[in-house]
């Protein structure tokens, strides 16, 4: 039997061909399936789309083992596969973001746990100072905002 292949188009207009059954882990490309046209990925950028299927191509539709929460370790080597590891590594902050925003869009959770892990180990122990420069935060935020993001967002820090 013939193996479906679909093609993605991202935000920029570069396409990627990927099979049906590797893009399975996404449920917005499932839910985008439609006769032959480029499915639009309206949110994510070519270099962005093209690690997202990567991600999708190496997995091949089967769903990876899920990581524990909370993390069991801050070293990544000790708790991704291989393939993982090596992957989120080659990231630099600009591909993390993208990723973060990527994968969430296209609902990918598998994806979003490993970027959102990666960003987790990279803030564990720095100050909110070295976190903003860090991401290259433009935008300051006054001592009751942080105070404000660091309330909502405890529970990151506990399950750390």
């Amino acid at each position: 039997m013939e193996e479906v292949e679909l093609t993605l188009k991202s935000k920029d207009g570069v396409e990627y061909k990927i099979s049906k059954k590797n893009a399975e882990l996404s449920i917005f490309i499932s839910t985008q399936i439609s006769g032959n046209d480029p499915i639009e990925v309206k949110e994510v950028e070519g270099k962005t789309l093209k690690l997202i299927v990567d991600f999708l191509n190496h997995y091949q539709g089967v769903q990876p083992k899920e990581l524990e929460k909370p993390l069991k370790s801050t070293i990544l080597k000790e708790i991704l596969d291989d393939w993982a590891y090596e992957f989120v590594e080659k990231l630099d902050v600009e591909d993390i973001t993208n990723l973060t925003i990527g994968s969430n869009y296209m609902e990918i959770q598998s994806l979003l746990d490993l970027v959102c892990a990666k960003v987790a180990v990279m803030c564990k122990d720095k100050t909110d100072d070295q976190i903003i420069s860090l991401f290259n935060v433009k935008e300051t935020f006054t001592e009751e905002e942080k105070l404000k993001i660091r309330e909502e967002n405890k529970w990151i820090e506990e399950n750390l």
